[in-house]
């Protein structure tokens, strides 16, 4: 066996040797957050195809998906979508993005910390002060001014998910006003809730 080989199959069965005695303690101990609970409404976080392509359209015309990923999250997992009609319409742009993350049940303490209380955890520790209440169809949301002119962004919860929108856009080159993209996003939200 020659020593590339030799170094390849000790390398593999190291990595091997540490996955079972992970996996091992974590079934051991029970600990295991980023796996879904039987209580848990949503078991993985939605694809970008939840989106629906009409709603994108009637609300950022001419936009074009940009970018999809998806991974894990501590305790969950996540996924982001955005599309842009930058440079495709001329009078008004925008950009969309949409992050969906998936909360897990947490059973490694005494008590199961639910995947629905770690959701509500996580948009209010992502929602700003500032944030204005919205009543959505789906339940509580909040919608505050982006950081840059003519964005606006809102979150909100179904079950153990967690939905936060962003949308900035231009008409004639400048900044919509926030209540424009308030209203846009509001709207979005309203809408994307029954899909979820």
């Amino acid at each position: 066996m020659g020593p590339l080989v030799r170094v390849a199959v000790i390398g593999a069965g190291t990595v091997v040797l540490s996955a079972v005695a992970i996996g091992g303690g974590l079934l051991l101990a029970k600990e295991d957050p980023d796996v879904p609970d039987p209580g848990d409404v949503h078991t993985a976080a939605p694809t970008c195809e939840v989106v629906p392509a009409g709603l994108v359209a009637s609300l950022v015309p001419h936009a074009v998906p940009e970018s999809s990923e998806r991974g894990p999250l501590a305790g969950g997992e996540n996924t982001v979508c955005s599309w842009s009609s930058v440079g495709l319409a001329e009078d008004s742009q925008g950009v969309l993005r949409v992050d969906l993350s998936v909360r897990f049940t947490d059973v490694t303490g005494e008590e199961p910390i639910s995947g629905e209380q770690r959701a509500g955890e996580a948009y209010d520790a992502l929602v700003p002060v500032r944030g204005e209440s919205v009543d959505l169809p789906s339940g509580r949301g909040r919608v505050w001014r982006g950081q840059a002119p003519g964005t606006a962004e809102l979150a909100f919860t179904v079950d153990n998910l967690v939905v936060r929108v962003a949308y900035a856009g231009t008409s004639d080159s400048e900044p919509v006003d926030f209540d424009q993209a308030r209203d846009l996003v509001v709207e979005f939200a309203e809408r994307l809730g029954g899909s979820l």
